[in-house]
């Protein structure tokens, strides 16, 4: 009667282990989709896209907000946007470009990590978990143009909740 209890035990150690290690692994996970980012422009010859703090700050905050009130959408827990929420949190959303104005874009993903997910595998590293978001957004044609837009920066964020499913955030500028 006892091996199920062990058993149950080990798999929630070895659960809580891997959740650990993704957890740890956030800053990695969000350089790496930055890199990954910047060589899908590259192989189209467009310029790098360069780290702005405050996006940084506004996709981490989308992200964290997504893993811990547990919701998947642009449109946050308090009904904001992506504008809107840049704008509740002091970062200007719009810059003018010639005769016109620009706004920020984003991009969201969720990847669990897990070892056999459809379409990328065992993403229980840093590096699968980052190529399978970017990959992800590069066959979803409304994302594969925020990554291809005429933007100058990139703000990066990831979150994982407590089951492990990752959530990622992109926001352009």
């Amino acid at each position: 009667m006892q091996k199920p209890f062990f058993s149950l035990l080990f798999f929630g150690l070895f659960l809580a282990c891997q959740l650990t290690l993704a957890q740890q692994s956030t800053e990695g996970i969000s350089r790496l989709i930055f890199q990954k980012t910047n060589a899908l422009r590259a192989a189209k010859g467009l310029p790098a896209l360069k780290a702005l703090d405050s996006l940084t700050f506004l996709a981490q905050y989308h992200s964290n907000n997504m893993a811990t009130k547990a919701f998947y959408s642009h449109i946050d827990s308090e009904g904001l946007n992506p504008v809107t929420r840049a704008e509740k949190l002091g970062i200007q959303p719009w810059r003018k470009i010639g005769n016109r104005y620009s706004g920020i874009a984003e991009n969201i993903a969720r990847v669990p990590w897990f070892e056999n997910v459809i379409g990328c595998g065992d993403t229980r590293s840093t590096e699968a978990l980052a190529e399978c978001m970017v990959e992800g957004w590069k066959k979803s044609p409304p994302h594969y143009k925020n990554i291809l837009g005429d933007y100058l920066y990139l703000g990066v964020g990831i979150q994982f909740d407590a089951t492990g499913m990752g959530f990622g955030t992109q926001v352009f500028f």
